[in-house]
């Protein structure tokens, strides 16, 4: 499958999608929304992807839309090699859709933020399940002082339930800039580290949940994202005995219940 302005490669169950356009910091072009599509559908598809992990070549993450996708935007005219859903998806904001793949990828996610991850880099970066970012990193949606306009990606949507209404609201509205320090300390992310370290500790992360049963991890991130909308702690445990009935059913917690209670190994899980 062939890419533009994003790089894909896979090794031990874990899936590396690198935005590729580092003269402009891998600002988002049409090609690379549309070849970011393609790369998550790959790895919905792929059964030996474990972890998807994201990051950006060269010192930045993603700073956002280019310049010929907002002169697009301002035109009201399709967004140049952009796909049907991400060009004109019923006329609404056509660069965001990204943030719904992301999110609804059923696999855990982590963003390695390398460095700036501004407007759509910061959508995106939010709609991982983890992130782990570069102490100076710059990090958040500047679009409402740039450029007088909204945010995009579901930012709106991810952003008050990792941190809270009153710190989005701050966030969003005010279009600040936080490092990735300030970014640890109040909870936007998972982990901040030196920048030459981000990847290493993100894929050292990765590797440590690819471990896991994938069909175990798959059934606790629906059921961690499903109970973020239920009011009630009954339906979520009638849920959990749901998804326990069948875990139970699956030859990996066989292998799991052998390995840890007879043989005392470490299992060896192939998502079955």
């Amino acid at each position: 499958m062939t890419f533009k302005h994003l790089s894909y490669q896979k090794a031990d169950h874990i899936a590396l999608v690198t935005l590729d356009n580092p003269e402009r910091l891998n600002a988002m072009t049409g090609e690379m929304l549309a070849s970011l599509s393609r790369a998550i559908e790959l790895v919905r598809e792929d059964d030996d992807v474990r972890v998807l992990v994201l990051t950006g070549a060269g010192r930045g993450f993603c700073s956002g839309a280019d310049t010929e996708m907002l002169i697009a935007l301002a035109m009201g005219k399709p967004v140049p090699g952009a796909v049907a859903q991400e060009s004109w998806h019923k006329n609404l904001e056509p660069i965001g859709w990204f943030g719904v793949e992301v999110s609804q990828l059923e696999k855990p996610t982590i963003a390695a933020i390398n460095g700036s991850a501004v407007g759509g880099g910061f959508a995106l970066a939010m709609a991982c399940d983890l992130r782990i970012i570069a102490n100076d990193a710059k990090f958040g949606m500047a679009s409402t002082h740039r450029y007088a306009l909204p945010p995009e990606g579901g930012i709106t949507y991810t952003l008050p339930r990792i941190v809270g209404l009153t710190r989005a609201c701050e966030l969003l509205l005010t279009g600040d800039l936080v490092d990735g320090m300030e970014a640890e300390r109040i909870g936007l992310v998972t982990r901040a580290v030196p920048a030459d370290q981000v990847l290493e500790a993100a894929m050292a992360l990765a590797a440590k949940i690819a471990g896991n049963g994938p069909i175990g991890m798959a059934l606790t991130k629906q059921l961690i994202y499903r109970g973020l909308h239920e009011t009630s702690i009954a339906t979520q445990v009638e849920r959990e005995d749901a998804a326990l009935v069948r875990g139970f059913k699956t030859e990996d917690y066989r292998e799991g219940a052998t390995a840890w209670w007879i043989e005392k190994r470490k299992p060896v899980f192939k998502g079955k």
